[in-house]
C-alpha cells in the first residue's frame, strides 16, 4: 500500500511539478518585464530631464547674447560703430550659431537681428527695437513650451 501511495505521489509530483514550474516561470518573466519597463521609463525620464536642462542652458545663452547685442545696437552711434564692430560681429555670429533657421520663430528672430545690424543709423536700429524684443520673446516662449511638452511626455514638432 505504501509503495502504491509513493508511486502515486511520484506520478503526481512528476506531472504537476513542471506545470508549477511553468507557472512560477511565467510569473518571474512577467515581474522581470515590469522591472525592465520601469527601468526604461526611468532612463527615458532622465534623458528628458537632461534635454530640458540643456535647452534651458541654451535659452539662457540666447537671452544673454541677444540682450548684449540689443544693448550695443541700440546705444552705439555712427561714430562709435567702428570701435564696436568686432564685438557686434562676434555677437552676431553667436546668434547665427545659436539660432536654427529651419525653425520659423528662430528664423524670424535671426532676420530681425540681421536687419538691425545692417542699418547704418542708430535711429533706424532703434525703430526696430520692439520687433527685436518681440521676436526674442517668441523664441523663448516657444522653447519654454517645448520644455513643458517634453516634461509631460508629449511630442512637439521642431521648426514650428
Amino acid at each position: 500500500m505504501a509503495a502504491i501511495a509513493a508511486a502515486m505521489l511520484a506520478f503526481v509530483s512528476g506531472v504537476l511539478g513542471p506545470f508549477v514550474q511553468l507557472r512560477v516561470g511565467k510569473m518571474q518573466a512577467s515581474a522581470a518585464q515590469r522591472a525592465a519597463d520601469a527601468a526604461m521609463l526611468t532612463a527615458k525620464n532622465a534623458g528628458t530631464r537632461e534635454i530640458a536642462r540643456m535647452r534651458l542652458a541654451w535659452m539662457d545663452k540666447l537671452r544673454d547674447t541677444l540682450s548684449e547685442y540689443h544693448s550695443m545696437l541700440m546705444s552705439v552711434d555712427e561714430s562709435d560703430q567702428d570701435k564696436e564692430a568686432q564685438k557686434l560681429s562676434l555677437l552676431g555670429t553667436q546668434l547665427d550659431l545659436l539660432l536654427n533657421q529651419d525653425d520659423l520663430k528662430q528664423k524670424a528672430l535671426w532676420d530681425v537681428t540681421n536687419n538691425i545690424f545692417i542699418c547704418d543709423m542708430r535711429e533706424e536700429r532703434q525703430n526696430m527695437d520692439r520687433e527685436l524684443v518681440e521676436a526674442g520673446r517668441d523664441v523663448l516662449k516657444s522653447e519654454w513650451e517645448k520644455i513643458k511638452a517634453e516634461m509631460r511626455g508629449e511630442v512637439f514638432k521642431a521648426g514650428e
